[in-house]
């Protein structure tokens, strides 16, 4: 077994290596810092402590989507930490007290690594577009509320900047997506005490907290990384950010724009800086004279085929303002996306 190791402060990093290094009981091929420095081609195992930041539930799966084993090591007084560990599919779990010989015996008695292809896992949509008011929360509600018919469905609102959903869908701003955060970072989980039940469809509302901090990436990929847990599948509301970790680790993207000019030179900057799934292209506020002009130029722009025209209607603005369930206007066309799963 080729094992990698994330570098820790606390003793049993240094103790395990130190051990390693005298006996050769395992193959120490890396020491990582970060979670981008870790390579696949030469490591079979990575055994990682709940103390590092970075080391999440989502962290966890995505190895063990990659194929990797992974020992969890947590602090011993914090059972929230193995918790998360349990969540993210950790093949072992031991607390930080384990001698190194025994973390080299649960190491070896792991199995050959297999690619975990995802069955029983909800499957994540996020719904993003380029700044600008391009409809996008109002898509992302309305593909929630046509799938939630023949599946479970969650819509989290993951706009840390600007949230929305719970204007929109007419709900209280608490609990919100920190408290889903702190329960799961509790729990290992998101109960109902995190949800909000509208109309029939389970939302997770955005955080709009003026005198506290942004919530961290990694703690919503927890939330949605817990919500596959117990989702089929789990819509995401999501605003252009930087670095688009949310969208480049989703299952499937669902890219909006308007149909207008700016609107389109706007969507052609993001998937020019893509590096998530092939986005399905959903054109908003088409008028039906233009809609073959403005396809020509979303696929000379943007490079895609456009997947769904969604042409302007008051009863979509209407709905959207009043707190209703969305349009069949905006549905209608939506249903042409195919449900996930």
């Amino acid at each position: 077994m080729r094992v990698a190791t994330v570098l820790s402060p606390r003793e049993w990093e240094s103790n395990l290596v130190a051990h390693a290094q005298a006996t050769g009981a395992i193959a120490l091929t890396q020491r990582i810092y970060l979670p981008e420095e870790l390579d696949p081609e030469i490591v079979d195992v990575v055994v990682a402590g709940a103390e590092t930041a970075w080391v999440t539930a989502a962290q966890v799966a995505a190895w063990k989507q990659a194929g990797l084993s992974v020992v969890g090591v947590f602090p011993r007084a914090d059972r929230p930490a193995a918790r998360l560990l349990e969540v993210g599919g950790a093949d072992e779990i031991l607390d930080d007290s384990t001698q190194p010989e025994d973390i080299v015996q649960a190491i070896r008695f792991l199995g050959p690594n297999v690619r975990v292809d995802g069955d029983g896992l909800g499957e994540v949509v996020a719904v993003t577009g380029p700044r600008g008011a391009p409809g996008r929360t109002e898509v992302a509600v309305a593909l929630a509320w046509e799938w939630r018919s023949n599946r479970r469905v969650l819509l989290i609102d993951c706009d840390t900047s600007a949230p929305s959903l719970a204007i929109r869908l007419g709900v209280a701003p608490r609990p919100d997506l920190t408290d889903a955060a702190d329960e799961v970072r509790e729990l290992g989980l998101i109960t109902d005490e995190s949800i909000h039940h509208w109309r029939g469809l389970d939302v997770v509302v955005g955080s709009h907290r003026p005198t506290d901090q942004a919530l961290r990436t990694e703690l919503i990929e927890d939330v949605i990384e817990a919500a596959r847990q117990r989702f089929e599948v789990v819509v995401l509301d999501c605003a252009p950010t930087r670095d688009d970790r949310l969208v480049k680790r989703a299952d499937h993207a669902v890219l909006v724009t308007e149909a207008s000019a700016r609107g389109l030179v706007r969507a052609a900057d993001l998937v020019e800086h893509w590096g998530g799934p092939l986005p399905a292209l959903v054109i908003n506020h088409v008028d039906t004279e233009s809609t073959a002009d403005v396809a020509r130029t979303a696929r000379r722009w943007t490079g895609l085929e456009p997947a769904v025209f969604v042409t302007y209607h008051h009863d979509i603005r209407r709905r959207s303002r009043a707190g209703e369930p969305p349009s069949r206007r905006i549905r209608r066309p939506l249903s042409a996306l195919a449900v996930p799963g």
